[in-house]
């Protein structure tokens, strides 16, 4: 699994940055811990951090990987921030849906 964490310029209207973080390959449980640690470091940049996650090449997630989505959710909102999904794989689009977390991960059009 490749997992990439940079910013992104700053909003032409003086807004903070948004963080993203791209994920590929497989998101489970031998690499939810390293997400874990990444999405870790990017939320201690920011006091109200905005965290775009690119999972459009992820070609499979279990569980222990979306309990770190689910993790970096409810983390991003108890800090009063922004989270969205930037792209989604197949896969993942499918069990996001299947355990009714489109509210608190919501699914790109």
């Amino acid at each position: 699994m490749r997992t990439e964490a940079f910013r992104t310029e700053p909003e032409a209207d003086g807004s903070e940055q948004w963080q993203v973080v791209e994920m590929a390959g497989e998101l489970d449980i031998a690499q939810a811990g390293s997400l874990r640690r990444t999405i870790d470091s990017s939320l201690t940049r920011q006091a109200r951090p905005r965290l775009a996650l690119d999972l459009g090449d992820v070609t499979f997630c279990d569980s222990y990987g979306l309990s770190v989505l689910v993790y970096t959710a409810k983390k991003v909102r108890e800090r009063d921030g922004d989270i969205v999904l930037a792209a989604t794989s197949r896969q993942v689009r499918s069990l996001i849906k299947r355990c009714g977390l489109e509210s608190l991960l919501p699914l790109p059009i």
